[in-house]
């Protein structure tokens, strides 16, 4: 996965590590859907990173999970 410091140009699912967080928040870059921004899963919407704040992603798809390996 890649830092970027600005909202990129590529649509997936990414972690914004914002300044004075203590945790990073998973956002989706979907331009189709919303343009150049990031979309927080609590509904926020901001098309720019501050200075020290910054992306990282895109996360990529999990693997599926067989049956035969649940616990």
């Amino acid at each position: 996965m890649e830092k970027h410091t600005s909202i990129p140009e590529i649509d997936g699912l990414f972690w914004y590590f914002a300044e004075g967080q203590d945790e990073p928040r998973a956002v989706l870059v979907d331009q189709a859907k919303y343009g150049k921004c990031i979309k927080s899963f609590n509904g926020s919407q901001q098309s720019w990173l501050r200075k020290g704040e910054y992306l990282v992603g895109p996360q990529p798809a999990p693997a599926a999970i067989s049956k035969g390996s649940e616990s």
